[in-house]
């Protein structure tokens, strides 16, 4: 199931779809350094923008524990799913949506590094890593396989124990709940739900950071300007979708269609009438400006796919395999359609889809202007 509805405490609604990956994060040392964001956004991908808090932009370097790191549903394995974790990260904002953009993410967990840049996009490398508790202090050391980047010191708690308060710059660096990353050329954003944090301010005692010399900001990579300590949280992830929205406030999927004869409007209009109960469904021509929006942002292959689109839970679906998800929406006596539809091997549900699309003017006039709904 989804993150509960009811926590206050979250800036905007988690995906209604049950979430991926469930893990706890656990001994954190958060160091953070203001930033010149002029020498910080040629390190972001393009759509996204640097947040700042009372104008300034900030850089973290965060060394911690990734404790039983599991699929939903299935148990932690032993020896794969915890490890030790350092990742460099900045704060970002898309849309009005602020989240966090990840430079790098050094690892010991090669089923990680293999599987989360692929399946996310995100920058992991394999290092030797540890964070090992020693009576009060923390100490961490982590040296990456490919180039010997490296991050040692060791850090400890002070002061009591609290939360953020809202417009505080502890709520600005920690109270994030989603990430972004570039993916197949496409910029996308994953969910992340958490209880809000809890933490004391920190004392570090850095002595070698080149994961952050590397990007040559300008900064005293041995002296961070803010330091806070964690103990943890458990965490829900979703799988990463489209950033681009219609509405930042519109989470319904769309379809894309032609909208330049009578079909679309027809398609459109049969599916919107069978709708399942609780599903709901957008529709846009393709020209339209909020489909182009969207479409622009997706890998080339898809761009120029000429085609029908469906925007499923932030994944992009084209021809056939759009068309057949359609059913999904509906209600259960057409639902039941879909495996059978799926069995259809992917070249000949193609092929019918092309001969229609081709042919489509030939058995639905093409109107005098478009009548495509819009909603």
């Amino acid at each position: 199931m989804g993150a509960k509805r009811e926590d206050g405490h979250l800036p905007f609604p988690m995906p209604m779809r049950p979430y991926a990956i469930s893990q706890e994060w656990r001994d954190l040392t958060f160091m953070h350094w203001k930033v010149d964001a002029e020498r910080l956004q040629p390190h972001l991908p393009n759509g996204l923008e640097i947040d700042r808090f009372e104008g300034e932009a900030y850089v973290g370097v965060i060394p911690f524990i990734m404790k039983n790191v599991r699929p939903r549903g299935l148990p932690a394995v032993p020896g794969i799913s915890t490890f030790a974790e350092f990742n460099v990260r900045t704060y970002v904002v898309k849309d009005g949506q602020p989240g966090v953009f990840f430079l790098t993410l050094d690892a010991k967990s090669m089923v990680t590094c293999f599987h989360a840049p692929r399946a996310y996009g995100l920058a992991y490398r394999y290092a030797k890593a540890k964070v090992k508790p020693n009576g009060d202090v923390l100490q961490w050391h982590s040296r990456r396989s490919s180039d010997g980047a490296e991050l040692r010191g060791s850090s400890n708690a002070k002061g009591s124990m609290r939360s953020s308060e809202p417009d505080s710059l502890e709520y600005f660096l920690f109270e994030r709940y989603c990430l972004y990353t570039e993916h197949d050329g496409c910029l996308r954003r994953a969910y992340v739900y958490h209880q809000p944090w809890s933490y004391q301010d920190g004392e570090v005692r850095l002595e070698a950071n080149t994961l952050l010399e590397s990007y040559n900001m300008g900064l005293d990579v041995l002296s961070p300007d803010l330091i806070h300590f964690s103990k943890g949280l458990p965490v829900k992830t979703w799988p990463i979708e489209v950033a681009e929205r219609i509405d930042v406030n519109d989470r319904r999927d769309f379809l894309f269609l032609d909208g330049d004869c009578g079909l679309c409007h027809r398609l459109a209009t049969f599916i919107d009438k069978r709708l399942a109960r609780g599903k709901q469904l957008g529709y846009r021509p393709i020209l339209h400006e909020d489909a182009q929006r969207v479409i622009e942002t997706l890998p080339a292959k898809l761009r120029d796919a000429d085609s029908v689109y469906l925007i499923r839970n932030g994944k992009p679906f084209i021809r056939s395999a759009a068309g057949i998800r359609c059913v999904l929406y509906m209600r259960w006596y057409y639902k039941m359609w879909f495996p059978v539809l799926w069995l259809i091997p992917l070249p000949l549900r193609n092929i019918g889809y092309r001969l229609i699309a081709k042919y489509r003017h030939m058995f639905f006039k093409r109107p005098s202007e478009c009548l495509f709904r819009v909603d």
